[in-house]
């Protein structure tokens, strides 16, 4: 079973972890040092904004996969 070209990685029916929507498949995206199961909308919206660690999308993603906002820590660091 595939999502667009992509093989599904749970084929179960479980909410995506970053829109909290009902999933009948799910991919994992992994990024940052964390993972998340998302649906194909998600999986999207994410690698359209993979290069963009700044933006809103990924700042969510970080703390819901990591724990932490990236990019300020990615901020930080440039800064020392």
């Amino acid at each position: 079973m595939t999502i667009g070209e992509y093989e599904i990685t749970d084929p179960r029916t479980r909410p995506c972890e970053f829109c909290g929507q009902p999933a009948a498949g799910r991919v994992m995206v992994e990024l940052y040092g964390g993972s998340l199961w998302v649906c194909h909308q998600c999986y999207e919206l994410l690698k359209a904004n993979r290069k963009k660690p700044y933006s809103k999308v990924m700042d969510r993603y970080s703390v819901l996969a990591c724990g932490y906002h990236i990019s300020r820590k990615m901020a930080r660091m440039t800064w020392r």
